[in-house]
């Protein structure tokens, strides 16, 4: 969503608020909104907050009625929905609030409400802010408006600049009204209330007229966070949720399973030593035999007859001469896979758990900040309802909220 910062003096925002039926989208219109979804019955056409671009880049915020037709929201839901909605497109400044009410000559309960919603957006702000508002009555210059008007002087300092404007639309006039069989020009009707949908400049020439000045002297809404002193919420006070979450508890959101330790490669099994070749046996063989008897032998003979003789030869292992067939290899293997001493490991498992790579996890951890279950956690949540948002609008406890 655009941001919407309010940073020249001709740049206006216009805030409508009041109950559902008293014109609020219709008067989007006569500003200049485009694309507006009028209702014509107590049942509300604006159930979501609408920032509408009108004439001269200025914005009409639309808001959904206080006391609205649906049953599921309350006036303080749709008070804190404007509020987020605003900080949420960046509003900082408001130059004028249309507050629509229905003639009343009681100071109900519901306007006494929409009244300290009005005081609460200039909370913070060095003015007034009913001297940027309009109370806008949904009838002509007969009809009583009491009723909102007692209801805003309980709420603010001085009304002595808030503007009025009673209207009444000629078009949902009976045939049977006074203002119909007259057949009053528009001057004459307008001087008592009644105007004419088919001529918005006319609405919207005494819109301008009361709403002279504002632009000079806009309501800063002023956005701030503060610590509530009993729960944990840090809001501005106007946002906050009527329920808190009172006490917190860590917690560790999401797990996971893991080894423990560093991948290393290892041999299973032992070394043991073991020959490279084969083993020769023991054997016999001829040599030279230079014994007295041999020589005698060749003499008589005159050579004739060389005798020999056998010699005894020890068996050895080929791979290092070792004569002992009993004797241990020359070299050390593994016998998990016959690879020699001092060769990279034939399995990798984890150096802490032991367990091979391919088993099944063993320890189980915080995914997010990868500790221990039993240490503290990373997150904090409402001890009550378990809410890992603490800082939500929703609380589970019903209390009052104690802002510095």
């Amino acid at each position: 969503m655009e941001r919407i910062q309010f940073q020249t003096s001709s740049r206006r925002c216009i805030l409508a608020i009041g109950n559902t039926g008293n014109g609020k989208s219709f008067t989007a219109t006569i500003f200049g909104a485009k694309n507006v979804k009028i209702g014509h019955s107590t049942k509300s056409e604006t159930d979501t907050i609408s920032i509408h671009n009108t004439k001269d880049g200025d914005f009409y915020i639309d808001t959904p009625g206080f006391d609205d037709s649906n049953e599921h929201k309350d006036d303080e839901q749709t008070k804190r929905s404007i509020f987020f909605k605003m900080m949420e497109a960046g509003i900082e400044n408001i130059t004028t609030i249309l507050w629509f009410v229905a003639p009343d000559d009681r100071a109900k309960a519901s306007y006494k409400r929409q009244a300290k919603f009005i005081e609460s957006l200039g909370k913070y702000y060095n003015g007034n802010a009913w001297d940027n508002t309009i109370i806008v009555t949904k009838g002509a210059n007969d009809t009583s408006s009491a009723g909102p008007h007692d209801a805003a002087k309980e709420m603010a300092t001085s009304l002595s600049r808030t503007g009025s404007f009673k209207i009444l639309l000629f078009e949902s006039l009976p045939p049977t009204s006074i203002y119909i069989k007259a057949k009053l020009p528009s001057d004459e009707l307008n001087d008592f209330g009644v105007f004419k949908g088919s001529e918005p400049e006319r609405i919207l020439a005494k819109y301008e007229s009361l709403m002279e000045g504002h632009v000079d002297r806009p309501i800063l809404l002023k956005i701030r966070k503060v610590k509530c002193l009993k729960c944990p919420e840090e809001t501005d006070p106007r946002l906050a949720s009527p329920k808190c979450h009172l006490d917190l508890e860590s917690f560790h959101p999401n797990t996971e399973r893991i080894h423990q330790g560093n991948v290393i490669d290892i041999h299973p099994a032992q070394l043991f030593h073991k020959h490279s070749d084969l083993y020769v046996g023991a054997s016999t063989r001829q040599v030279f035999d230079d014994s007295p008897q041999a020589w005698t032998v060749r003499v008589v003979t005159f050579g004739g007859i060389n005798p020999d003789r056998p010699e005894f030869v020890p068996g050895y292992w080929k791979c290092c001469n070792n004569n002992d067939a009993n004797a241990p290899g020359c070299k050390q293997i593994y016998s998990c896979c016959g690879k020699d001493y001092q060769t990279f490991g034939c399995e990798k498992i984890y150096d802490v758990c032991k367990h091979k790579v391919w088993e099944t996890p063993c320890f189980i951890i915080c995914e997010n900040c990868k500790k221990r279950l039993d240490e503290v956690g990373c997150k904090n949540r409402c001890k009550n309802c378990k809410n890992d948002n603490s800082l939500s609008r929703e609380g589970c406890i019903e209390v009052s909220h104690n802002f510095p």
